[in-house]
């Protein structure tokens, strides 16, 4: 792993800071050409080597250090070296050669550039080096076969070479294009993270706006109630105020609820002892302390109980206690409610409507996104909502869920 590792940064250097490794690659590269040449003294001993004559045979080296910087700098380069060499006999006898240096300008090619450009960069470069050996061949009357058998082991060697750069450049394409990949999924997943802490959030919120909303709203009329008969009748007023209380406590225990579910998400090993979800068997409760501030209502219940998921009655049931909250913020002093649960062979129904007339009880108490929450928590499980006023006066909340929804019901 350490080593894959460090192998990684190289090359990450090595594409970073082309011309500074490119220059270290030459100098490698002309050392072992020395090197071999240095052998080559010593077994003839005919042939002689000097700092000077060192020097030279170096000079054809200097264009690798450009291949990936100036890469045609590099090729005229090689070719005045490779000419100068032909035509200049003193600078050929002490053995200098661009030869190397055509052949790693040839993998540069195939490497680094596009197939088309690559193949016209390759013919840039052999095709005037073949050129040179067949002529210097027919000019000097020498070996035609040997200088067709050179021309042709140069060419070999230059395909293979071409080969291995343009099989490396696809390689490195491939990687590339997995990293991309990889890059973008990750990227999705983290998005598809932000999105779901984003719809638990709103989750939450309305978790809140619900419980907070309709007890609040029921403390505010309450409370207002108890401050009008005061004087005139206390028994009223501190049965107001009994109901106050409570609905303060109720309210609170189920935003602490809320907020230690949420501190579990951050604390698998706790525990918390909290109250089940309030669901469809919940509304009558909710009806009963909607009457004990102030507001009549009926609760009718139509069709064959049956179980619904977790999600649906808990969805029904908030419905429920924002419409009543609704009704006894706006509705009016006069107003009655009903609650209708229909459980049908088709479709789960809840219908929650008002005689009012539109008037708020209490001014100040108003949620303003309740509707929008109603919907989304009936769309969120297949369902639908509508609200509007009714026909002859009042108005009417009604949810409706298909069966298919409830059988196959999303659960918390």
């Amino acid at each position: 792993m350490q080593a894959a590792s460090s192998f990684r940064r190289l090359r990450c250097w090595i594409h970073d800071q082309p011309l500074l490794s490119d220059t270290i690659l030459a100098v490698g590269l002309a050392a072992v050409y020395l090197g071999f040449y240095s052998i080559s003294v010593a077994v003839s001993p005919e042939i002689t080597l000097t700092w000077a004559d060192a020097g030279l045979i170096t000079i054809p080296f200097a264009a690798i250090c450009l291949r990936r910087k100036w890469f045609w700098v590099a090729v005229a380069m090689s070719l005045a070296t490779m000419a100068a060499a032909v035509f200049y006999e003193p600078l050929q006898s002490m053995g200098l050669d661009s030869g190397i240096g055509l052949f790693v300008l040839t993998y540069t090619a195939a490497a680094y550039r596009p197939l088309l450009k690559a193949l016209v960069a390759g013919a840039v470069i052999w095709v005037p080096v073949t050129l040179t050996i067949q002529s210097t061949a027919f000019m000097e009357d020498g070996d035609h076969l040997t200088s067709t058998l050179i021309s042709m082991l140069n060419l070999i060697l230059a395909a293979t070479v071409f080969w291995i750069g343009w099989v490396m450049r696809n390689r490195r394409e491939k990687v590339e294009e997995l990293s991309e990949r990889a890059r973008f999924a990750e990227e999705r997943q983290e998005a598809l993270a932000a999105q779901a802490v984003a719809d638990e959030q709103r989750r939450i919120a309305r978790e809140l706006h619900d419980v907070v909303a309709h007890h609040i709203s029921v403390i505010g009329v309450m409370s207002e109630g108890a401050k009008r008969v005061l004087r005139t009748d206390p028994a009223a007023a501190e049965d107001a105020l009994t109901t106050v209380n409570q609905t303060a406590r109720t309210a609170l225990r189920e935003m602490r609820d809320i907020l230690t579910v949420l501190r579990q998400g951050h604390d698998e090993g706790g525990s918390a002892d909290l109250e089940p979800q309030p669901t469809v068997d919940s509304l009558r409760a909710l009806v009963a302390q909607t009457k004990d501030a102030g507001l009549p209502v009926r609760y009718t219940v139509r069709g064959d109980e049956y179980a619904l998921p977790t999600g649906v009655s808990l969805a029904v049931y908030r419905i429920a206690q924002e419409a009543l909250t609704n009704t006894i913020k706006h509705a009016g002093p006069q107003a009655r409610a009903g609650v209708v649960v229909d459980y049908g062979e088709a479709e789960f129904r809840i219908s929650v409507g008002d005689s009012g007339h539109g008037a708020p009880v209490v001014d100040g108490f108003s949620g303003g996104h309740g509707l929008i929450g109603m919907r989304e928590r009936a769309t969120l499980y297949g369902g639908s909502l509508e609200a509007g006023p009714r026909p002859g006066g009042g108005y009417l909340v009604e949810a409706r869920f298909p069966k298919n929804a409830h059988l196959q019901g999303v659960t918390r």
